[in-house]
């Protein structure tokens, strides 16, 4: 992670382009750098269940983001009826962006759901043992 090569990558679409912008239009600490590190940012299959969530790689020269990582915010899914499908999160890793995961809380989202279907909320820091699965799965990466 965090580099921009190797095979495997390709542009990020445009929805996914937007719902990572929509994240990076709020404010806090480290994000003015998140948001140069999203212009040149690529995208690689993130999960082998075949769910929607995406690696995300950075090139080395990118600026690197004071964040910690997973960005604080979350963001809420809902289907065209206005129901909570599931939830959305940006990992970091090193100061920069990692990984674009799209949960689901019943049956798996099965597109990257567009910024007009996701509301996000700010919240604290995590505890250690209550980290989603994608960041467990950076973590033993790095191990």
């Amino acid at each position: 992670m965090g580099s921009d090569g190797g095979s495997g990558r390709r542009p990020l679409t445009s929805t996914e382009r937007a719902l990572l912008d929509s994240l990076l239009d709020h404010e806090f600490d480290g994000v003015s750098e998140l948001r140069e590190q999203a212009l040149r940012v690529t995208a690689s299959t993130g999960c082998e269940c075949g769910c929607v969530t995406i690696d995300l790689h950075v090139p080395e020269d990118a600026p690197v983001s004071a964040a910690a990582g997973p960005v604080p915010l979350e963001g809420t899914v809902v289907d065209a009826a206005g129901e909570v499908i599931g939830g959305v999160q940006v990992f970091l890793a090193d100061g920069r962006l990692a990984g674009l995961e799209v949960h689901s809380l019943d049956e798996p989202v099965p597109v990257v759901p567009s910024p007009e279907l996701v509301s996000w909320e700010s919240w604290a820091d995590p505890p250690a043992d209550d980290r989603p699965s994608f960041w467990q799965r950076l973590r033993s990466r790095s191990a």
